[in-house]
């Protein structure tokens, strides 16, 4: 039997023979006896310590069994405490009434029954426990109540760390990118002036060099147009509608056309659920994993692209899927990352920002983005939202 399972018993009798009967009547139950031969020092014990049971002598000298009951009850830590009155008297209705008022809860006549007496005592050993236990549970779930809250705050606080961290990296990104668009409108004037005052002068190969500083100031100026576009995303403020996303795909395809002119692209749309979101913002999510599509399966003739949505418990689940060069799933959870780049640039074009959009976009909407692939297998991207209307079938 382990500590937290003894439970203590007061044993109060002035006669030590009894106090020995009494200890060998109770022994087999394995509990911690304590003894007290009068009730001063009864009251001294349950000063100290927390008792299942007090097994009470009713005739004491100094101090009776109803005395010392009555004192035990007005103390706080003991007036709960079970008290068994022993008495070898006999039993009238006028001293049981004047026990159990003092707070009894059984009155035993001398010389006591083993058998009944221990029965007696288990059932306040088992409550006691019973107690204990409970009061044990109370104190873990107080103490990780207490945790939780603490853990809470905590999270409050670094949630609001986190927010004015965003918002000054997004107020930092807008200002460079603006702030980079100067000295590089001037690269470009210059490379203007060079070309007509002196490209009849220049070499071949010169012209070569105009030509490359050209296209690359002319990148610089897209990846800091998508690097601005990209740190805003953080600051727009979300305008919350009914979103008919199949129209808003079909849009999407239409704005789409002159990127794909002279490509055999097999477009799959089906029917999809009605989303609730910014609709400007969703565009930009559909606009970006269809241009993903059409970008990654450009060695494919012919292409196809598969567009499809579900209503899936909560969530409205949202899916591109093309047959294009596809990606390693080992790298998948860097996808969405800003400037990550799963193809060189060489082969595929792009900033690498994207997809990273995507996330931003939907985690601003409390959705969440993934992607499904194998190399050379195609693959596909989904984005779910919280289902915030009845979904539908949009009209045609």
């Amino acid at each position: 039997m382990s500590d937290k399972d003894t439970v203590s018993i007061l044993m109060v009798d002035d006669e030590p023979a009894n106090l020995l009967a009494l200890e060998g009547v109770l022994g087999p139950l394995g509990q911690r006896l304590v003894q007290a031969q009068s009730g001063a020092e009864a009251l001294r014990r349950v000063l100290d310590d927390d008792f299942a049971v007090i097994l009470l002598d009713v005739r004491m000298p100094d101090m009776s069994g109803i005395e010392t009951a009555t004192l035990i009850r007005s103390r706080r830590r003991s007036q709960t405490t079970p008290i068994i009155f022993l008495t070898g008297l006999e039993k009238s209705p006028e001293m049981m009434f004047e026990g159990y008022s003092a707070g009894a809860v059984d009155y035993l006549t001398k010389p006591v029954v083993p058998a009944i007496l221990r029965a007696k005592v288990e059932v306040f050993i088992e409550l006691e426990r019973a107690r204990a236990s409970l009061k044990r549970e109370i104190e873990q779930r107080e103490r990780a109540a207490g945790a939780l809250e603490a853990l809470n705050l905590l999270l409050e606080k670094r949630n609001g760390e986190l927010a004015a961290a965003n918002a000054e990296l997004d107020a930092f990104c807008a200002a460079v990118s603006h702030d980079l668009r100067t000295p590089l409108t001037h690269v470009e004037g210059f490379i203007d002036l060079l070309q007509a005052s002196a490209a009849s002068k220049l070499s071949p190969g010169e012209q070569q060099y105009v030509g490359t500083i050209r296209e690359s100031t002319m990148r610089m100026r897209q990846l800091i147009g998508e690097f601005l576009r990209f740190s805003r995303l953080g600051a727009t403020e979300l305008t919350t509608a009914p979103v008919d996303m199949e129209t808003l795909v079909r849009e999407c395809l239409e704005q789409l056309q002159p990127a794909t002119q002279g490509r055999r692209i097999e477009w799959r749309l089906e029917p999809l659920p009605l989303a609730s979101g910014d609709q400007e913002l969703l565009r930009q999510v559909w606009v970006n994993l269809l241009s993903n599509a059409v970008k990654y399966s450009q060695t494919r003739d012919p292409a196809c692209i598969t567009v499809t949505g579900e209503v899936t418990g909560d969530e409205v689940v949202y899916r591109v899927t093309d047959n294009g060069v596809g990606f390693d799933p080992a790298r998948a959870g860097r996808l969405f990352s800003a400037f990550y780049r799963l193809h060189s640039g060489s082969t595929f074009e792009g900033v690498g920002v994207g997809l990273a959009s995507v996330k931003r976009i939907v985690q601003r909407h409390h959705g969440r983005v993934w992607a499904d692939s194998a190399p050379d297998q195609g693959a596909t991207f989904c984005f779910a939202l919280p289902r915030g209307v009845e979904p539908g079938s949009p009209a045609r």
